[in-house]
């Protein structure tokens, strides 16, 4: 095993959020919204989230997908972008109602 690979894991065992995917549990950071957008002078905070997801966890993951905590459920809705070391992807999510 790699040792970037083994960080991974360990980052995503210790501070992750359980979450899941397909009916498979998955670990995953999240994000908080904190996109600051502007419109003439006035400020505007979006409401997407950011998760990280191990590649591993869900190497499928894709636009419409769906990720569910005890909480909440969070549909996928950008396009999934990989790392450079191809273990992690970050995707936009929306709270689904």
């Amino acid at each position: 095993m790699l040792p970037i690979k083994k960080a991974v894991d360990d980052l995503f065992k210790k501070c992750g959020q359980v979450g899941n995917y397909k009916g498979k549990s998955v670990f995953f950071l999240m994000y908080e919204p904190d996109m600051t957008i502007g419109v003439g002078f006035a400020q505007a905070h979006t409401d997407t989230y950011t998760p990280k997801i191990r590649k591993s966890d869900a190497p499928t993951l894709s636009v419409g997908d769906k990720i569910a905590t005890a909480e909440r459920i969070y549909r996928i809705y950008s396009e999934p972008k990989k790392d450079i070391h191809n273990l992690i992807l970050t995707a936009e999510v929306t709270l689904c109602d």
